[in-house]
């Protein structure tokens, strides 16, 4: 929804390559610990405030102060930022930081009017009083229910957008008027499409896929890119701390089966950490992930827990099940988690006499968890852009910290030499090494499936621009209702 009134700095385009938007143009020092924006001038936030070097200062002292509730990944690495003339900003890192980058291309950095920053009832829930730089403006928005947006009729997105973007865009957007409703549940947005409620859903659930991909209905299909939905394993303690352990997991369930059972036919199973849609995907990536039964209960009985008890678990010599705990946050809106959990609760039972127990827990709960070290793994994906955004799930950076392979030298080598990589190449090359370090050969990850994001609109709306590296709708300020 964000990208249809907040434009960015930057813009990433299919090729994995910045262009410039909100900024004219951008350099950086060779040893990239400084990067220059050049401001386009002209541009005005739509509460008529300028956006200049004054607006793009004060908008980071407010991402990097105490005031933003959720510092960015890359406030550790930010050194500092100056204005150099009216329309010039240069930002001095400490250490590489590809993520920084990254972040002036999504809207996480999209500026905000001055006048807003100090004066908007809150920043964090939105609303009319929040301007920012963008095709349409906030109408009204009502928190957890419904975001109105209206035309801004002197945004001219094709005489400065980037090249993908000016192409689709000949101008102010199509639509007066778009109506964003949020409806966590999957049926709801399926009626209220299929009920003409709604021209255009987000989400389609795989059970509803065959529905919609059909000559009656616009449908697409999208990979997500960054790390695909891994199961992350807590080396800190028993009974991950066990090589063995972690390798058995990784071959006692067939993620093959389990997916598409789950998901229709129409989820794709995980064969590496990161997702094929990313540009540092390696498709001849031989994973260690494959399911071997006998293979896997060799591991066990080979880590000592031979025996069973009256319900099948496995046991050791001093009678202690073998059980693995994970903890995640309810409710959760992606469709099908928890059934896809209870699958493989079901084959770690079936196939290796494992009991693994899934539990969906508020939020506040879960969070004790990690902190109390409770948890031994626990689920997650990340979407972004850029795979660096992804390698902080590796070592302490959170807080709280639910990371739990600490610094393994190895890693944390490997992780250094691609954010310090000169070229996208040497990049992937590190990427490579550690996708097989860290599933391969340690088995830290299990990854389980690539997330993906399945639309569907109205046979009559015409020309939704999906964003290939992102995998999510970009933006219907090109939409149109064909007569």
């Amino acid at each position: 929804m964000l990208r249809n009134y907040a434009d960015s700095y930057l813009y990433l385009n299919d090729k994995g390559e910045y262009e410039p938007w909100l900024a004219e143009s951008y350099t950086q020092s060779d040893d990239r610990l400084d990067l220059t924006l050049k401001l386009r001038e002209g541009v005005t936030f739509s509460d008529g405030e300028v956006l200049n070097a004054d607006a793009v200062v004060a908008n980071f002292d407010y991402l990097t102060s105490d005031k933003n509730p959720s510092l960015p990944e890359w406030n550790s690495a930010l050194k500092g930022y100056e204005k150099v003339d009216d329309y010039t900003v240069t930002f001095h890192l400490n250490q590489v930081e590809p993520t920084f980058l990254d972040a002036l291309s999504t809207v996480k950095t999209s500026p905000i009017s001055p006048k807003s920053l100090t004066s908007a009832k809150s920043l964090e829930a939105g609303g009319p009083d929040v301007a920012f730089v963008g095709a349409y403006t906030i109408k009204s928005y009502t928190e957890g229910n419904e975001l109105v947006l209206e035309k801004n009729p002197s945004y001219k997105w094709d005489e400065w957008g980037p090249t993908e973007l000016a192409k689709a865009n000949p101008g102010a957007p199509y639509a007066d008027e778009q109506i964003f409703r949020i409806l966590p549940e999957a049926a709801t947005r399926t009626g209220a499409l299929t009920s003409g409620q709604v021209d255009v859903i987000y989400g389609v659930p795989a059970q509803d896929v065959a529905l919609f991909d059909t000559d009656q209905y616009a449908y697409g299909q999208v990979l997500n890119s960054g790390t695909v939905y891994s199961l992350y394993l807590n080396t800190t303690k028993a009974p991950f701390d066990d090589i063995r352990i972690r390798q058995a997991l990784q071959k006692g369930v067939d993620y093959d089966a389990v997916v598409d059972s789950v998901y229709y036919g129409n989820g794709t199973v995980a064969k590496q950490w990161f997702s094929p849609a990313s540009i540092f995907s390696n498709e001849d990536f031989d994973s260690a992930v494959t399911f071997d039964k006998d293979a896997a209960n060799k591991l066990l009985d080979d880590a000592g827990w031979t025996k069973r008890d009256s319900d099948g678990y496995r046991t050791n010599a001093a009678g202690e099940k073998l059980t693995i705990v994970v903890n995640a946050d309810a409710p959760y809106i992606r469709d099908s988690r928890d059934i896809l959990f209870q699958a493989i609760v079901a084959e770690a039972k079936d196939n290796l006499g494992v009991d693994f127990q899934f539990q969906a827990l508020d939020p506040g709960t879960v969070t004790t968890s990690w902190q109390d070290n409770k948890n031994d793994a626990f689920d997650n994906s990340m979407g972004s852009t850029d795979i660096s955004t992804s390698l902080d799930l590796l070592i302490p950076a959170w807080d709280p910290p639910r990371i739990f392979i600490g610094q393994d030298p190895e890693a944390v080598k490997l992780i250094t030499s691609a954010k310090e990589a000169s070229t996208t190449e040497e990049r992937k090359t590190f990427y490579n090494q550690l996708q097989d370090y860290v599933v391969n050969e340690k088995a830290y990850i299990v990854p389980l499936y690539v997330t993906r994001d399945n639309w569907a609109a109205d046979k009559d709306i015409q020309n939704i621009l999906v964003s290939e590296i992102s995998g999510h709708i970009f933006s219907t300020t090109t939409a149109w209702r064909a007569e």
